[in-house]
């Protein structure tokens, strides 16, 4: 039950709404302690779709309780999501521009060899929105 009062489960959530999922891959969260970046260990999700209100959304979802505990709205070139070139491991980073704000993610697919890829349709989204991206979307298997 929503706060309002009305069953959320009437009418979905924003992310359960809108055009479908635009790429979706496996991706836990990082936390930031100074310059140091430490992996949740949780498995989580990480995915983007157009919600119901014709915004960019980008989801950070609990795979194991399939709780979605971030919902970003995404302006046009509003961010960056790139690797993090001081890591060995497969970490990388949704900068914005217009802050300082940092969030951080760790690869959880089982091979890296699509890394890039992802990264890729992600920058993509953001760059130029659906309309540019192409309507094909990209998920895991």
């Amino acid at each position: 039950m929503s706060t309002s009062g009305i069953p959320t489960s009437l009418f979905g959530t924003s992310a359960q709404q809108g055009t479908g999922v635009l790429v979706s891959f496996r991706a836990g969260k990082c936390t930031r302690s100074g310059t140091t970046v430490t992996p949740d260990a949780r498995k989580g999700l990480l995915y983007m779709n157009e919600g119901e209100d014709s915004l960019i959304h980008l989801y950070w979802k609990d795979r194991r309780t399939g709780a979605i505990e971030d919902d970003l709205i995404i302006f046009q070139d509003e961010a960056e999501f790139e690797k993090v070139t001081q890591s060995d491991g497969r970490v990388f980073v949704l900068k914005f521009k217009s802050s300082s704000q940092k969030l951080f993610f760790w690869m959880q697919e089982p091979k890296a060899d699509k890394d890039t890829e992802f990264a890729a349709k992600i920058n993509s989204l953001i760059a130029g929105g659906i309309n540019q991206s192409g309507a094909d979307s990209m998920e895991t298997d």
